[in-house]
């Protein structure tokens, strides 16, 4: 393939695994671009945005609350603003495919561990933020490396169309298509059993986006039917629990009778109210546990929407320049994809647009594994090396 895996390959291979040692690598190789060629990186022009970028999310933490809290959160936001930057300029078609067959094949281990929990094992092994429990946190919910089954998710659903990417690239009828696509589909399959509703949804709503795009109608009206299969089941409309699958609708009953403790609609509308009161510049980074637990004497640590806590904490200023320069992006990533019929960068973009999807109703970037996965999407995305 000509690419040699390098300290981002490196890294990318032992994250999911072992997230401190991963990040560390990633740092130290990020930090040693910027010292050689820091001047050609500042050179391009929305560089100096994404420092303003930087210093509005200072600000932002300076003015918090509880700010000791806050300047310690700058660490899910800044550090990978300079790894986005540094690592654009450094994605060649031979990186891009490297470190998507990487993504891959540690997503494959991850969905494995996963489905490994199932047969119910107790054995959980620790040793300097290395960690692997063959046994799940929740009963009848996966969450294999991770600490929890939507963070689980959240990584499958980005994974997951990497790995349909790279099936999608393979010649036809080739070992690596049906291997890929078999790794995918196992991979999209442990989204369900994590039992993650978010998770489910975004997996159905790229697929439905996927088969409009290519006009398989018969796919579309398949995931329609099963999309109304399972509200009908959580709304325990008659006879339709017995056709559709438990595990598909489950956890949704208790939302849609709102009987659910932690309902997003109820904090949205709280972080709305306090939003109004300051609109600009929002209440400071970490802020929002704050306020909820001001408002009803109860703790909750992310109000289940990304741009819901920015706008709470950091206004709109702040989350309206973050807003448009991913957003930037992804809009021409999706123009490239579509001219170019890159199936990989297709699958790379999908991966990001899932994550973005389910930061819509969870916020799991305070994971490192997750928001230094989505940042290399990204960063993939940006330099469109096709």
């Amino acid at each position: 393939m000509g690419a040699r895996i390098g300290w981002l390959g490196l890294g990318l291979a032992v994250l999911p695994f072992w997230s401190a040692l991963g990040l560390a690598v990633w740092a130290g190789g990020m930090l040693g671009l910027w010292w050689r060629q820091g001047r050609a990186l500042c050179q391009r022009r929305d560089t100096w945005l994404w420092l303003l970028l930087a210093v509005l999310f200072l600000v932002s933490a300076l003015q918090s609350p509880d700010r000791g809290n806050a300047l310690l959160g700058l660490g899910n936001f800044l550090p990978f603003f300079g790894f986005f930057l540094a690592v654009r300029a450094q994605v060649t078609p031979a990186q891009r495919h490297l470190w998507a067959q990487i993504i891959g094949v540690t997503g494959l281990v991850v969905a494995v561990v996963g489905m490994a929990q199932l047969l119910g094992g107790q054995a959980t092994f620790s040793l300097w933020g290395l960690e692997l429990n063959w046994h799940p946190r929740i009963p009848g919910r996966i969450d294999s490396v991770f600490s929890d089954a939507n963070v689980m998710a959240s990584y499958c659903v980005m994974v997951g169309a990497v790995q349909g990417g790279l099936a999608a690239s393979a010649p036809a009828g080739s070992w690596r298509r049906w291997g890929w696509g078999a790794a995918s589909a196992l991979t999209l399959g442990a989204v369900v059993l994590t039992r993650s509703l978010n998770g489910l949804a975004v997996v159905w709503l790229l697929g439905l986006g996927l088969s409009l795009m290519y006009r398989r109608y018969l796919v579309a009206g398949g995931l329609v039917l099963l999309g109304l299969g399972i509200l009908g089941a959580g709304w325990d409309w008659p006879g339709w629990r017995t056709v559709v699958p438990e595990v598909l609708w489950g956890r949704l009953s208790k939302y849609l009778a709102g009987q659910a403790e932690d309902l997003r609609t109820v904090q949205w509308q709280i972080a709305w109210a306090w939003l109004g009161q300051r609109p600009w510049w929002g209440w400071g980074l970490r802020s929002f546990p704050a306020l909820y637990h001001q408002s009803t004497h109860s703790w909750v640590g992310h109000p289940h929407n990304l741009w819901v806590m920015l706008l709470v904490e950091t206004g709109i200023w702040t989350t309206g320049l973050l807003t448009v320069l991913v957003g930037r992006v992804v809009v021409q990533g999706w123009r490239q994809w579509r001219q170019s019929g890159d199936a990989l960068y297709g699958g790379v973009w999908l991966g990001f647009v899932g994550i973005s999807c389910f930061h819509v109703l969870d916020v799991t970037l305070f994971d490192g594994r997750i928001n230094g996965l989505a940042w290399l999407l990204l960063a993939v995305l940006a330099a469109r090396a096709i």
